[in-house]
């Protein structure tokens, strides 16, 4: 029979202390609008145990993911390669990059923050396989439309224009795809009425307190999980599907709460109907993959590519060029001036190893995957792998930076003039994990 438990931590942090989310940032924290948490669920068949860890962060790094799987293995014997764990992608959290050595306050107490969280993550699993029970566990879906859009907007020459907010900058754009599709897990005691714990999986950036940049908040997804928290008992956890290129219709004023109630409005109605068994066996795997980097040429190719691209610019501002062409000239000298900080970074590798991870719990799919991934892959995994609803759980045990489709590298835009992954790499990831979800599946 299955066992259960889940638990909750506070790792809220102190004000004044760095954020992450937006590079522009040049002040810590001032306030702080709600508490953030990480949220531990613990499974149990008898025969596999696994954890799933929730945070309100905006990632989880990859050495961050093994300092606290090797502190949950030591702790409850839960092995690493069945610890799922991941960031719900606020903007509005801590950032937890260690700092550099200093003697300042702010800096003292920065570090001394990110050296307890493994230790606070660690402690919400220790605590959720303390509180293991009897349980029956089911899965569902629901549909919230009218809260996302995807950021990406087609021009009538097939090139992206970036719109972050709404509406639209001019007429004649085409929205690109996005996946409404609320997945919700249930896990319940024996006993009527007593939810152990839920769990929400959505496709949508935490960025709806953009007028509020110095202030700490869960953003959406904390609206949602306490409105399931108040209205069924229990924990409730939030796990960011393929989000990479999806934002909320509002970013200002009431908008994380509108946005959270909209969401979590879906989600409670849908745990209304879930229908649960205490028969599910768990099945876990664990795959190293590499993702393919940009070329990096020599050293002096790069910086003739870096003067070709200003040049490029310069010539186009000076005949007064159309703002498009300035805007792709600029995004060209991006990349020329990113690829030197790349190779550097990545050491002139030809790729970046990082992990995916399938859990099958029954016939309930979790799959977790690094960085922010297009929502495009994400319903391409959803679509091969035929498991409603399927858990894509982005931003998973890595930062892997973002992971576009292919074809967003010749339409421009944000993600691809940022990203150092290869064109390809988007649909080797969803290769990799629907071959592991497979395989897995029938373990």
């Amino acid at each position: 029979m299955l066992q259960a438990g889940a638990s909750r931590v506070n790792i809220t942090p102190f004000v004044g202390g760095p954020m992450a989310g937006y590079s522009a940032r040049d002040k810590g924290s001032e306030s702080i609008h709600d508490e953030l948490y990480a949220k531990a669920l613990v499974l149990d068949d008898g025969e596999t145990s696994m954890a799933l860890v929730t945070s309100d962060l905006l990632w989880i790094s990859s050495d961050l993911a093994a300092e606290v799987r090797a502190l949950v293995k030591a702790s409850v014997g839960i092995e690493e390669d069945h610890v799922l764990l991941c960031g719900s992608h606020t903007h509005f959290g801590p950032d937890v990059n260690k700092k550099k050595e200093s003697d300042d306050p702010a800096d003292v107490a920065h570090r001394a923050y990110v050296d307890v969280l493994a230790q606070k993550l660690a402690t919400a699993v220790k605590l959720a396989f303390d509180d293991r029970r009897l349980a029956r566990i089911g899965s569902g879906s629901g549909i919230a439309e009218g809260i996302s859009y995807n950021r990406r907007l087609i021009r009538e020459d097939g090139k992206v224009e970036m719109s972050l907010t709404l509406p639209l900058p001019y007429e004649g754009l085409t929205f690109g795809p996005v996946d409404p599709e609320v997945g919700v897990l249930k896990v319940e005691g024996e006993a009527e009425g007593d939810v152990i714990a839920t769990l929400i999986n959505f496709a949508c950036h935490p960025v709806s307190s953009t007028d509020r940049r110095y202030e700490i908040t869960a953003d959406y997804p904390g609206y949602a999980m306490d409105l399931i928290e108040q209205a069924e008992g229990g924990i409730c956890l939030f796990a960011l599907g393929c989000a990479g290129n999806i934002v909320p219709i509002q970013r200002q004023g009431r908008s994380k709460r509108q946005v959270g109630l909209s969401l979590g409005g879906v989600a409670l109605k849908t745990l209304q109907w879930v229908q649960t068994t205490g028969e599910a066996k768990i099945r876990v795997e664990r795959k190293q993959i590499e993702l393919p980097l940009r070329p990096f040429p020599e050293s002096q190719e790069m910086e003739a590519q870096i003067e070709a691209a200003k040049k490029a610019l310069e010539e186009a501002t000076g005949r007064n060029a159309q703002d498009r062409e300035l805007k792709e000239l600029g995004e060209a000298l991006q990349v020329a001036q990113a690829m030197p900080r790349w190779a550097e970074r990545l050491e002139w590798a030809t790729s970046r190893s990082t992990e995916i991870q399938a859990f099958w719990i029954g016939d309930i799919l979790l799959v977790g995957l690094p960085g922010e991934v297009f929502v495009e892959l994400g319903m391409q995994i959803k679509e091969a792998v035929q498991s409603s609803p399927t858990f894509v759980i982005s931003l998973s045990n890595d930062a892997a930076g973002y992971i576009p489709i292919r074809q967003a590298y010749d339409e421009g835009g944000y993600e691809s003039t940022v990203s150092a992954l290869a064109p390809g790499s988007g649909e080797h990831l969803v290769q990799e994990a629907v071959a592991l979800a497979a395989s897995t599946r029938g373990a």
